[in-house]
């Protein structure tokens, strides 16, 4: 979802793109689509999922992602594994 005016996003700040009690996803670009389609199929199996877009590498939110980390004692990182720029 896009806004219609303007907007910035902040850097170094993590977007909770889900909130969950069980195991964290970590997700990056288009892998954040994918992590919240997993989200809904395991929600189906009673698993709730939390999935964190970091949206900045450098900086990254260690302190959110970490709280998250904590919160569900469980992470799960994503990655497109691209050839380049990655």
């Amino acid at each position: 979802e896009v806004p219609d005016d303007a907007y910035t996003i902040p850097f170094g700040v993590a977007n909770y793109t889900r909130e969950g009690t069980d195991v964290t996803i970590i997700a990056l670009g288009l892998m954040v689509h994918r992590a919240n389609e997993v989200a809904d199929k395991l929600a189906k199996d009673g698993i709730s999922v939390e999935v964190v877009d970091p949206r900045t590498i450098s900086p990254l939110d260690e302190e959110g992602i970490l709280e998250s980390v904590a919160s569900t004692g469980r992470v799960v990182i994503v990655d497109e594994s691209a050839a380049r720029c990655g």
